[in-house]
């Protein structure tokens, strides 16, 4: 869908310290197998701290494009893919964030989304087609937070060719302009995966708990020595080219005219086979070389690059961006974006962000500046 009056007007990201996997167990076999150098890891944060943090940065960011008063959100999305990140049960994680950002009470709603990996970038659809048939709304914030860790989710064994990261991220869109244009958002299901993520295993009975270690491993593989992995391959190529295809057409854009191509902080090999193959792109239009530091953080993943793009101005007015979301489940989407300002005092916030070891040689070149 193509969107006339939808924009970007904060953004903000936190991320914990960032450990050499070569320092932590197991770390070494990881980086050969992913070429992971490092991980974010918050190991006195909750995930829903980060999102806070991120969440002011946002609100700062939007304060240097704007004059006047702050805008409110009338919405709040929160995510949070993992149990561990989501504090205690029968409890408003949404709520907790908004709190702590010192939004006051008034109209709209805080609530969580939960596409799992794809939660923010699909909230930047959602959030669009509610604002497009809303008139009454006028701001919508976007938050993620996510800390994963041993015992019950190591962050580099637990899954396949993935290493987690502990991070937040904040957007704030809305109708008046600010950092970028929303051009246009696409999305895509197929829930004939969902067994991917589940496995052969039974769900629990009312009023339990999962407990121990997750198994992400143990399920993805019993789905796939069942189907074939190729199976998987395929429906997940189906779902990128789907949103990209119709997302570039109504944005009226092709793959060449993008300068950043944002997508989930997988490791080498998947990032290679899930998507950029699919998109026929090569790694120098992504942040991999940025993800590999970080690990993946969820759902916050594009919005920490587009986050790092901007304070470190290796965008500039006119340029064009993607980020791609892919949630288990499975869903897809992909949202366009055209760079309208970068103020000079964006840099300000880098700090902050604890961005880490990113030096000249470890960034392809047309990001530098």
């Amino acid at each position: 869908m193509r969107w006339s009056n939808l924009h970007l007007r904060g953004v903000g990201a936190a991320l914990g310290d960032i450990v050499a996997v070569n320092d932590l167990e197991s770390g070494r076999t990881l980086r050969a197998s992913t070429s992971q150098r490092g991980v974010s890891i918050a190991r006195n944060s909750t995930g829903m701290d980060l999102a806070v943090r991120a969440g002011r940065n946002a609100l700062a960011s939007v304060a240097m494009t704007t004059t006047g008063p702050l805008p409110v959100p009338d919405l709040h999305f929160h995510a949070a893919i993992w149990r561990g990140s989501r504090g205690i049960d029968f409890w408003s994680r949404a709520a907790y964030v908004r709190s702590r950002l010192g939004l006051p009470a008034g109209r709209g709603i805080a609530s969580e989304l939960n596409a799992m990996s794809n939660s923010l970038v699909g909230g930047i659809d959602i959030s669009a087609r509610v604002l497009a048939g809303s008139p009454d709304l006028d701001t919508v914030l976007l938050t993620g937070g996510e800390t994963f860790g041993p015992p019950a989710f190591d962050h580099l064994t637990a899954d396949h060719g993935i290493a987690y990261g502990d991070g937040g991220s904040a957007l704030i869109l809305g109708r008046h302009p600010g950092y970028a244009r929303i051009l246009a958002t696409s999305s895509y299901t197929d829930p004939t995966l969902e067994q991917l993520h589940r496995g052969n295993h039974r769900f629990l009975p009312a009023g339990s708990t999962e407990l121990g270690i997750e198994r992400v491993r143990e399920r993805k593989r019993q789905y796939t020595d069942a189907v074939g992995a190729a199976s998987v391959a395929r429906r997940n190529h189906d779902g990128v080219r789907a949103v990209m295809n119709e997302a570039l057409g109504d944005a009226g854009l092709n793959l060449g005219q993008l300068r950043w191509v944002l997508l989930p902080h997988y490791g080498r090999h998947l990032l290679d086979t899930q998507c950029l193959q699919p998109l026929g792109i090569t790694a120098d239009l992504t942040l991999c070389h940025a993800g590999n530091q970080w690990g993946h953080i969820g759902p916050n993943d594009q919005i920490i690059g587009l986050t790092h793009l901007l304070t470190r101005g290796a965008v500039a007015p006119g340029d064009h961006v993607a980020l791609l979301g892919i949630g288990i489940g499975m869903t897809w989407t992909a949202a366009i974006l055209r760079i309208d300002t970068v103020p000079p005092g964006l840099n300000t916030l880098a700090p902050v962000l604890r961005w880490p070891w990113r030096t000249p040689e470890h960034e392809p070149a047309h990001a530098r500046r």
